[in-house]
C-alpha cells in the first residue's frame, strides 16, 4: 500500500512496505489538520473582511440617497427662489410704469404717492437683486462642492433678510 502526503516545500511519499512508521503518518496528519485549520482561519478573516466591506457599500448607498435627496431638495428651493425673483422682477417693471405715470401727471398731491412709489420701487429692487443673488449663490455652491450645508446657509440668510424686509414695509 502507498500513501502519499504533500507539504507546502513539497511531496512526501510513505510506502508501508518500505517500513513507514505510523508515527510518521500520525505527523504528516498532524501538518494536515493544522494546515487546515490554518485555512479555515484564513476563511474566517476574509468572511470578517467581505462582511465589513458590504457594510461600509450599504453605508456608502445610503449618504448617497441621502445627498441626492438634499441635492433634490435645493434645486426645488432654487426653483423657488427664481420664481420669486422672476415675480419682484415683474413688480418692478409695474411700479416703474406706476412712476412714470405719475411724473408725467406731477399734482402736488400725486408728488406723496411719487415718493411712495419711488420706496416701494427702490424696495422691490433690493429684494429682486437679493433673489437673484441667493439664486446665483445657490448654483456656484452646487456646481462647487456640491454641499447642502454652504447653500442652506446662504438661502437661509437672505431669505430671512428678504422676510424681514418685506415685513418692515408693511
Amino acid at each position: 500500500m502507498r500513501c502519499s502526503g504533500t507539504r507546502s516545500g513539497g511531496g512526501v511519499e510513505v510506502d508501508r512496505r518500505a517500513g513507514g512508521s505510523p508515527s510518521l503518518l500520525e505527523a504528516q496528519l498532524a501538518v494536515a489538520v493544522l494546515r487546515a485549520e490554518e485555512a479555515q482561519r484564513h476563511l474566517e478573516e476574509r468572511e470578517r473582511d467581505l462582511q465589513l466591506t458590504t457594510e461600509h457599500a450599504m453605508d456608502l448607498q445610503g449618504q448617497r440617497d441621502q445627498l441626492q435627496g438634499e441635492v433634490q431638495t435645493t434645486r426645488s428651493e432654487r426653483d423657488q427662489l427664481r420664481i420669486r425673483a422672476e415675480t419682484a422682477e415683474a413688480q418692478v417693471t409695474e411700479v416703474t410704469k406706476e412712476l412714470e405715470a405719475l411724473q408725467v401727471q406731477r399734482s402736488p398731491v400725486d408728488r406723496e404717492e411719487l415718493e411712495r412709489v419711488r420706496a416701494e420701487l427702490r424696495a422691490h429692487e433690493a429684494v429682486s437683486r437679493s433673489l437673484q443673488q441667493i439664486v446665483t449663490d445657490i448654483g456656484r455652491s452646487r456646481s462647487r462642492s456640491r454641499s447642502r450645508a454652504s447653500a442652506s446657509r446662504a438661502t437661509d440668510a437672505s431669505v430671512g433678510q428678504y422676510l424681514v424686509g418685506s415685513s418692515s414695509r408693511r
